[in-house]
């Protein structure tokens, strides 16, 4: 995950770590919910592929 660019990471913490709504991203955050949700969809698919790609994960 540390590899993440630093706008998908802290959407992905927030959402599964800290357990806030998107909603409460989006306030925190300024963005639109819009864009939380596509940086929370576009953040687990780069965090897959690196998953993926360490062996980690299986598709």
């Amino acid at each position: 995950m540390a590899q993440l660019p630093i706008k998908y990471k802290d959407v992905l913490i927030l959402y599964y770590y800290k357990q806030m709504s998107l909603k409460e991203i989006s306030t925190i955050n300024g963005l639109k919910m819009n864009t939380v949700k596509s940086r929370l969809v576009r953040g687990r698919k780069l965090l897959k592929r690196e998953l993926v790609e360490r062996g980690i994960y299986d598709e």
